[in-house]
């Protein structure tokens, strides 16, 4: 293999996911450094805290679906530009290595911001991963268990049945709404006394809920979450999170048993610890070829996904922005193998959907927009067809009907 052809890709998510897939006997030699083994269809992660689909349906071991493509499970904790070598740190054994490079691929996501606000990190839980999902499903149904004990006073039994999602994006509509429905359904059943007392509030800093969608459609969950009986707390930002309850900046406590946090993302250790200037979003400036900003011009160096900040304004850190850069970027190797001259990346938005609770979801798409229980069969029409392999799509349409049929398992372990 010629020196000049070696690809490093940080991250096994949708930009890096979609990158090597589609860059598959192209010549490059491909290596893909991510410290799991597996990508996450991650539009789907919600629905496993509730167990409506379950952890194993949402995942695609790497190994077995980048065929070519050398694995590495590890950690990158540096990157040398000068010396095009990135350094890092085995996940299983915490073993210190470097891999040079010829090109290099960003596509390391972005962890979940707390903007300082205390007591985040220690008693709220965020949605990034499925050990994320997995936390927060045993949390939930602690808070019921821990809600049934028979001496509780009904301040006391409320608290601990009481969960609370900050954060009125996309991800913070759907855990509320799916922790909805488990408590409206399978959770009324196995927990009478808990769910009697139970409550689900959805707190967002800002005017209103989902602000990337269309005005209406935001306005549409509002009124359907407050139907539903989902506390929705616009204009309420969070002045601190402390055991047992969310402090605002009104002062109002809202006691609760669970606090997830989704109200935002921040840079990776990684970039944090190199030191590039970011953009005000705490992410890397790239131009229209996907080139960081600022490198030396013959570095090599791409970033791509959530963790890039691509276009003017930048565009959204979401699953379709990433996979769209993933393969234009792929596109773009091969021409330049060839020796062609490199195309600007043109994002074609597909539109946006969010799941609401009830059967009911929202689509926000380029030439329709709506809600109701159509749309929710369309936005799981969508889903399945967009998972990646054949083996998850039957998992999950299984799952489904699973879950319809005999309701959500609520074993805890």
């Amino acid at each position: 293999m010629s020196r000049d052809r070696r690809l490093i890709v940080l991250g096994s998510g949708f930009g890096g996911f979609s990158l090597l897939r589609q860059l598959r006997h192209s010549g490059w030699e491909a290596t893909l450094v991510t410290p799991r083994n597996y990508f996450l269809f991650t539009p789907l992660l919600p629905s496993a805290v509730s167990g409506t689909v379950e952890f194993g349906s949402i995942l695609e071991p790497v190994r077995q679906s980048l065929h070519g493509v050398r694995v590495v499970e590890a950690e990158a904790v540096g990157v040398d530009l000068a010396a095009r070598r990135v350094d890092c740190v085995a996940g299983a054994t915490r073993d210190r290595f470097t891999l040079e490079y010829d090109r290099l691929a960003i596509a390391v996501g972005a962890r979940s911001a707390d903007y300082g606000i205390p007591g985040v990190r220690e008693h709220a839980l965020h949605l990034t991963s499925v050990e994320d999902a997995r936390a927060i499903r045993l949390r939930i149904l602690e808070c019921l268990a821990a809600a049934e004990v028979p001496s509780l006073d009904e301040a006391e039994r409320c608290r601990r049945a009481s969960f609370v999602v900050c954060g009125g994006g996309p991800t913070g509509v759907e855990v509320a709404a799916e922790i909805h429905d488990l408590l409206r359904e399978e959770a009324r059943r196995a927990y009478p006394v808990a769910t009697a007392h139970a409550r689900v509030a959805l707190v967002e800093a800002g005017p209103k809920l989902l602000s990337g969608f269309d005005e209406e459609l935001g306005a549409y969950a509002g009124e359907h979450f407050r139907r539903s009986g989902i506390e929705v707390l616009t204009s309420s930002p969070v002045r601190a999170v402390e055991a047992g309850r969310v402090v605002l900046a009104d002062g109002t406590e809202v006691p609760c048993g669970l606090v997830v946090w989704a109200a935002g993302n921040a840079p990776v250790e990684l970039l944090a610890r190199l030191g590039w200037a970011l953009d005000a979003h705490s992410r890397v400036p790239v131009d229209s070829f996907l080139r960081v900003r600022g490198a030396p011009g013959e570095a090599g160096v791409y970033a791509l996904g959530d963790c890039a900040a691509c276009g003017e304004p930048a565009l959204p850190a979401t699953a379709q922005v990433a996979q769209q850069q993933g393969k234009y970027l792929a596109i773009e190797l091969r021409r330049e193998a060839r020796g062609a001259c490199p195309r600007p990346f043109r994002f074609r938005p597909f539109g946006m959907l969010a799941y609401i609770g009830e059967h009911e979801a929202l689509a926000d798409l380029p030439r329709v927009k709506g809600g109701g229980r159509v749309t929710w069969l369309f936005w799981r029409s969508v889903y399945l067809t967009k998972l990646v392999s054949l083996a998850n799509k039957v998992k999950v349409a299984f799952d489904w009907v699973k879950a319809a049929v005999f309701g959500r398992d609520l074993s805890r372990f």
